[in-house]
């Protein structure tokens, strides 16, 4: 009877209203010491022991919340409006343990509640319009009003751009040119030798292919005889600039994906792209001024084999780089053949005197631009965010200050095989025609994770980027370099190495070759690209 006898004692009137008053007026300090002066010896005993779980407590929660606040900074992209919509309120809004502790102690616990819920209005109802797709804000249908919302946007975020701009600015200029997938590398070839930029390399930042799947419907496992679009980022040329008859022309080195370049541990970094055809331009002697890009080679395609849950999605799939420049690299890609795999150093800042830098687009794009099927929203959800990843790589460009003689690279890029599929529920993956580079309207889908430079290390850039990352924290309100897939660490080939049993792991081998024998015919992408299989490890 004891336990009902105290269960009943609890749930006196009394002892509730005593309770919610204690919540709603916690006793002062004064008051809890004038109580603890009171208890016999006994009681002061379970007290103190009790007032040390307490104080364990308090360093377990202090413990976590440090943790917790470390892996936050490292993970979160966005703050202001973008981040609260994208992921949520900031821990500081809540603030830390003693500070929470100290608030319920001054105001109460429901008064903490109450404020908690006030600063966190609208995140489910937000949660919700993620959840089925819906935009953020009514979007405007005439094409001429969208066209001034978005120029007013625009100007807006140039003006606020303007005070972090390079004192001695370059003129950034983007080209996109429409090619045939299965004939793309040829055209862009041919196109800068016919327009120029063949005899005048040190005009060019990069060229990359457009992050963007063309009427993806209608083809959805090749891109070859689809419309594959290409931008050049430059510098305007000079004036009168011919194609020569005598200059040099531009050759495409390319480097495969799934062939084992570089030689990798487990545990060790991977490689990213870019880092295997600066090698080969370091090799070679092929300096920035001469490199017309490096550019990554992907495709938006379904993957072949499909598989017994339905047709695969269109994926983004990098197959491999190439590094764009003139002739004359003198059996450089040869003598890197014949020595693979490379013993490329695994410093993650990359070679001495070249930067590297990757800034993450598609956290900006699941804020900005959610329907990736559709144009970009008109009005934003976010004007004070890049509208396109091209707005974001000038951006960058300008107020860096880099100068296309020092860049081997400057793309707007995918990295992971991800599924191009529009987000939310009740949602298709169709979408309306959308001009393309060859002046017709066809379907698009917008896949850009990445925006990726790559350029010589020169004074002054160091202030150049110290004055980018003031205007990512004041304007954009992010930190773009977090949550990139950048040279991950290189896993194990498989889950075998703890069994020591040599029969049993004989057995399980022969057991995935069956299994693999199921899937005979279905393409695979390999976990690292360049690296893969781990050194000194065989496939069964």
């Amino acid at each position: 009877m004891g336990f009902f006898k105290d269960v009943a004692t609890a749930f006196k009137p009394s002892n509730i209203a005593k309770g919610l008053d204690a919540a709603r007026n916690p006793p002062s300090q004064e008051e809890i010491d004038a109580m603890v002066s009171q208890l016999t010896p006994e009681q002061r005993a379970k007290y103190e022991a009790n007032m040390a779980q307490v104080e364990r407590g308090r360093q377990e929660a202090r413990a976590s919340f440090a943790q917790a606040q470390e892996i936050e900074d490292r993970t979160r992209v966005l703050d202001g409006p973008a981040g609260r919509y994208l992921h949520g309120s900031k821990m500081d809004l809540i603030g830390t343990p003693d500070e929470v502790e100290a608030r319920i102690q001054q105001d109460g616990v429901f008064s903490f509640i109450k404020d908690q819920r006030e600063a966190r209005k609208g995140e489910f109802k937000e949660g919700l319009r993620q959840t089925f797709n819906v935009q953020e804000v009514k979007q405007l249908k005439d094409p001429a009003e969208r066209a001034q919302v978005a120029a007013a946007e625009r100007a807006a975020r140039d003006e606020a751009k303007a005070p972090f701009r390079a004192p001695a600015l370059a003129q950034v200029q983007i080209s996109r040119i429409a090619t045939r997938g299965r004939t793309q590398l040829a055209e862009l070839l041919t196109h800068l030798y016919e327009h120029g930029f063949a005899a005048h390399p040190e005009s060019v930042f990069g060229v990359y292919r457009v992050p963007d799947r063309i009427s993806g419907p209608m083809t959805p496992q090749s891109e070859k005889g689809r419309v594959v679009e290409w931008d050049i980022v430059h510098e305007p040329l000079p004036a009168g600039a011919q194609p020569d008859p005598t200059d040099a022309p531009l050759v495409a080195t390319s480097f495969r994906g799934d062939e084992q370049w570089v030689a990798r541990h487990e545990g060790q970094p991977s490689v990213l792209d870019e880092d295997l055809a600066l090698a080969y331009c370091l090799h070679a002697g092929i300096g920035p001024e001469r490199c017309v890009g490096l550019a990554r080679i992907s495709e938006f395609r379904a993957l072949q084999g499909g598989g017994d849950d339905g047709p695969d999605p269109i994926r983004s799939l990098v197959k491999g780089i190439v590094a764009i420049h003139p002739q004359g690299a003198d059996g450089a890609f040869e003598r890197m053949r014949a020595g693979a795999p490379l013993d490329l150093p695994t410093d993650v800042a990359g070679p001495a005197g070249v930067h590297v830098e990757v800034l993450n687009w598609e956290a900006i794009g699941n804020a900005v631009h959610l329907k990736i099927m559709e144009p970009p929203p008109v009005p934003s959800p976010f004007p004070y965010l890049p509208a396109t990843p091209q707005e974001l790589l000038r951006a960058y460009l300008e107020i860096v200050g880099l100068r296309a003689a020092d860049c081997y690279s400057a793309q707007a890029t995918v990295d992971d095989p991800r599924a191009l599929v529009q987000g939310g529920l009740f949602t298709t993956n169709m979408g309306p025609k959308q001009p393309c580079a060859d002046g017709q309207a066809r379907m698009r889908t917008h896949g850009c994770q990445h925006v990726v430079l790559v350029y010589r290390e020169t004074p002054g850039y160091a202030a150049g980027r110290a004055r980018w990352d003031a205007y990512m924290a004041e304007v954009l309100q992010a930190n773009l370099r977090n949550g990139v897939r950048l040279r991950p660490t290189v896993g194990k080939q498989d889950d075998l190495g703890g069994i020591s049993f040599k029969p049993l792991r004989a057995a399980l081998r022969v057991a995935e070759a069956i299994d693999r024998l199921d899937d005979w015919g279905a393409e695979t992408v390999p976990p690292y690209r360049y690296c893969w299989p781990p050194a000194e490890t065989t496939i069964l």
